[in-house]
This record gives C-alpha cells, structure tokens and sequence, in this order.
C-alpha cells in the first residue's frame, strides 16, 4: 500500500518542488546555481542523483508491476543516462522550449495509459533534471573571467541568466 501511495506522489512532489523552486530567489537555490554553474562535478553529481531516483523508481516499481514488459520503454531511455555526456546531450536537447514542451505534452497524454506510468516517470525526471540544468549559454559565459568574478561578487544576479535556453 505504501509502495502505490509512492509511486502516486511522485509525479506530484516533483511539480511542487518545481513550483517552489523555478527561478526563485532564495539563499539555497541561488547557492545551487552558483555551485551548478561553476563546478562540474556540481553537474555530474546533479545527473548521478537523477539516475539514483530512476533506480530507486525502478526498483520499487518492479514489485508493482503487473509485467516485466512495463518497464521496457522506460529502461530503454534509462540505459543511456549512465553515461554523464550522453545526459548531458539529453538535458541540452530538452532544454530548447519546444522540444520541453512536446515532451511535457506527450508525458501527460501517456499518464493515463497504465502501462506507460514508468515511461512517464522517466519522463518527467528527465524534464525536470533539464529545467534546474545551467544552460549552455550561462556555462560559456562563467568561462570568462570577469563574469565569474561579478557572479561570486553578487550571486543573486545568476538566476537572471541561468535559464537563457537556447531556442
């Protein structure tokens, strides 16, 4: 019972933490940026952390799951995201606003399909992995060393370029 009531809340606990926390201001989630910005291990640690909630999902959802075939088209995606580049690759492709979209699109239409739940899940991890991602444009501007210095200098200025996805 535990188990269903987990995996019922997941979808919802990851849109509260996204309502909450998208370009918000605060003292914590400004640190995060900073820290994702300009440390890359920040950004392997961020993709590892998205791949241990999809193993933790998995797993719980095996003894759930009516077949083993349920989770086929999630762990098909699922595979790929053991590698740090290839995530990467994938945030990067997510991250131009159709293709979000589209994806977020096709992620409710399949929810009410119950065989696509784990399908779904990835999804939306994945969704949610590429919004609170540093954009490519925000990663070549910390390269230079004047606006790594003004960032360190005033870090709340960060969340207003953070999200410059590339379109």
């Amino acid at each position: 019972m535990i188990t269903n009531s987990i995996h019922i809340l997941f979808p919802v606990l990851l849109l509260l933490i996204f309502l909450f926390c998208y370009k918000s201001g605060g003292k914590r989630i400004t640190k995060f940026y900073v820290h994702m910005t300009c440390r890359h291990c920040w950004r392997r640690f961020y993709t590892l952390m998205l791949l241990l909630i999809l193993l933790l999902f998995h797993f719980n959802y095996v003894n759930i799951a009516q077949s083993v075939y349920d989770l086929a088209p999630s762990s098909v995606a699922f595979i790929f995201l053991f590698s740090h580049r290839f995530t990467e690759r994938i945030i990067y492709y997510l991250q131009n606003r159709k293709t979000l979209f589209i994806s977020a699109i096709i992620a409710m239409l399949c929810v009410f399909i119950p065989f696509l739940f784990s399908t779904v899940v990835t999804i939306e991890v994945l969704l949610f992995g590429a919004i609170f991602y540093p954009s490519r444009k925000i990663l070549e501007k910390i390269s230079s060393p004047d606006y790594h210095k003004e960032i360190m200098e005033r870090p709340r200025d960060i969340r207003y370029s953070y999200y410059s996805w590339n379109d």
